[in-house]
């Protein structure tokens, strides 16, 4: 089968806090033909619906997520590859804002996305930054309510609308929030410890360009959409 030229898959990497979310979402409004999936949105989602407080894995990774931990590899595959073959299947290209997270879930992956898109049509787009700005910028963040959207805005921002899906933003950060930032050391560690090595593999194997996430917000941006433009001449 032809592979389109003009989707594939976006791998945005960096530590939690880099941006990867919002440089998401813009993509994905730029590109109509990419669908951004959000790896930690999918799995804050599965562990805090209540049709799975009886499901003794579910609620396994959910005490794994909120102990600032990575969860467990084969089970955010298995959620991965679902959406692969998913917006694969609609001839969809797919925006990852933190996947693969793992030196399994890469070997888990990545063969999948080379069989949905072709290896040529992969970019990984590597964010470097520092404990002290993820750390802050986590504090100063607020997340959409709304399940479906899960959009990144900024506290200043509180209860006016959602820049993404136009319902109002909360008046504060949620307890699930406040842990991220301040269980920070701790979700870097894992970033580094588990998530780097996976980074490696794919910067042997994939086209990978690196940014310096200490930039501003448009400044990243346009780094990025530049290189995809190139990339699946868009």
């Amino acid at each position: 089968m032809d592979q389109n030229p003009h989707v594939g898959a976006i791998l945005l990497m960096g530590p939690p806090g880099a941006g990867k979310g919002t440089q998401a979402f813009r993509l994905a409004e730029q590109f109509p033909n990419f669908v951004h999936f959000d790896t930690g949105g999918e799995i804050y989602r599965r562990v805090t619906d209540p049709h799975f407080v009886d499901d003794p894995l579910v609620q396994e990774q959910k005490e794994i997520y909120f102990g600032g931990k990575l969860n467990t590899p084969e089970w955010v595959a298995g959620l991965v590859a679902e959406r692969i073959r998913f917006y694969s299947g609609k001839g969809q290209g797919v925006i990852f804002s933190g996947s693969p997270r793992t030196v399994y879930e890469t070997q888990a992956v990545m063969p999948l996305l080379e069989e949905a898109y072709g290896k040529e049509q992969i970019l990984v787009v590597a964010l470097g930054v520092s404990l002290e700005t993820i750390t802050k910028r986590s504090r100063d963040r607020l997340v959409c309510r709304n399940n479906l959207c899960r959009y990144p805005a900024a506290l200043a921002d509180k209860g006016t609308p959602c820049p993404n899906c136009g319902k109002p933003l909360p008046a504060e950060q949620s307890e699930d929030e406040k842990w991220k930032w301040q269980g920070m050391e701790t979700r870097f560690r894992e970033y580094r410890e588990r998530t780097l090595p996976a980074i490696d593999i794919l910067r042997a194997g994939y086209q990978t360009i690196a940014v310096d996430a200490e930039m501003s917000e448009e400044e990243i941006f346009a780094k990025i959409s530049l290189a995809a433009h190139e990339k699946f001449k868009l």
